[in-house]
């Protein structure tokens, strides 16, 4: 249990084409979730890399698992993305210096009301 709003992400990993669970914390904003790939500052988290190359996703928050479409936030998005992470947890600032790449933030869009978790291959 963590103190901030966690979620399970589910992609298809890009090169085992298995299903691949992640917890992550978020941001919700309506029918959207934002999520960060800082990796403590390390290289890109694989579930990062396996958005990149299929953005079909599945989330689920508490009971509800829901099928979504990730897309990576640029520009003033992302800018306040990182400040909202930011507010619960500052560390997010260091991270981004510490990373010396880009570190995405990608927002996961609601591709329906909700779908059953993606079938493991």
């Amino acid at each position: 249990m963590t103190p901030f709003p966690t979620l399970l992400l589910t992609t298809i990993g890009r090169n085992s084409g298995r299903t691949v669970d992640t917890p992550l914390w978020y941001l919700e904003e309506g029918r959207k979730v934002a999520v960060i790939a800082s990796n403590f500052g390390r290289h890109e988290p694989d579930w990062s890399r396996n958005l990149r190359a299929n953005p079909t996703c599945t989330v689920k928050i508490r009971r509800k698992t829901t099928a979504y479409r990730a897309r990576p936030a640029g520009g003033e998005a992302w800018d306040r993305y990182l400040e909202e992470f930011a507010e619960f947890y500052p560390t997010y600032r260091d991270y981004i210096v510490r990373s010396g790449r880009e570190v995405r933030i990608w927002v996961l869009e609601s591709a329906g009301s909700s779908a059953p978790p993606i079938p493991p291959s």
